[in-house]
């Protein structure tokens, strides 16, 4: 994957983002796996489930992906971990899924995602040695193994400290578009490492797919009902279904307006 040398500029983006620039974001990221240092310090007792069902801090200690860029002198520099599975599923969602209709409504076949989830929950690897062409998974499969995923986790994305945060800035209407989107990056700046990696991670996949909507029904629309309950959700409110509705519109907006997000990410200290 090449490297790029641009920046994202501090503050509020002023002017849309050009896909010429996101690209050169984006691509200054590799996914490389983990050093031998890792692996010895990483824990030696694993329990039988270690990823699915996990506080992503904990799962992130046994199947990490790491999130690294060049820089100048083409060093590579380590800026965060995303989960395995995440990493993995996303790729093969974005290569071979985007203009399949109903990838994420579609269940797959529960056995082969039985089969799938194992892999992703197997040591030493969890996944990583995964090579799609010698399996027989289907974009549903997958798809459903990704949902999964943010599903089962103990705790959305975004994390119950940060939900009415998120959701207050839209409730007001009419809304600023602007103004949104200034308090959006400030709350994803807040948000732990972790969780604001995988945010970004997953908000890329799911606009990927919105922009082709014309041809697997995705509509950014249709994917916030499907992944509120992973990425914005609160036990307060899980029989409500006018608070989801405020919920989806908030991933719905941060889906649409996700180029500006993934500009305005900061490096860490």
């Amino acid at each position: 994957m090449p490297d790029s040398q641009y920046h994202p500029p501090p503050g509020t983006t002023h002017h849309p983002p050009t896909k010429a620039n996101l690209k050169a974001w984006w691509s200054q990221f590799n996914f490389v796996p983990k050093t031998k240092k890792d692996v010895m310090q990483g824990p030696t007792e694993v329990p039988d489930h270690p990823v699915f069902g996990k506080p992503l801090k904990e799962s992130l200690r046994y199947a990490s992906v790491q999130i690294s860029t060049a820089d100048a002198n083409g060093d590579l520099y380590v800026w965060g971990f995303i989960p395995v599975v995440v990493a993995k599923c996303g790729l093969y969602l974005k290569e071979n899924a985007t203009e399949v209709p109903g990838t994420f409504r579609v269940n797959g076949s529960n056995k082969r995602m039985r089969e799938l989830q194992a892999a992703f929950e197997s040591p030493p690897r969890y996944g990583k040695s995964l090579d799609w062409k010698h399996e027989s998974y289907t974009t549903h499969d997958v798809a459903s193994v990704f949902r999964r995923y943010l599903t089962q986790m103990p705790e959305p994305v975004i994390p119950y400290d940060m939900y009415h945060l998120f959701r207050d800035a839209l409730a007001k209407q009419p809304f600023n578009q602007e103004e949104v989107i200034t308090t959006y990056k400030s709350l994803i700046r807040r948000m732990p490492r972790a969780n604001q990696y995988l945010l970004l991670y997953v908000l890329d996949l799911l606009s990927v797919f919105a922009r082709k909507s014309d041809k697997n029904l995705m509509t950014a629309t249709n994917l916030a009902v499907i992944f509120r309950p992973g990425i914005i959700s609160h036990p307060e409110h899980e029989m409500s279904p006018h608070a989801h509705a405020l919920s989806q519109k908030v991933l719905e907006f941060l889906i649409a307006q996700q180029d500006w997000f993934m500009l305005d990410i900061v490096p860490p200290p």
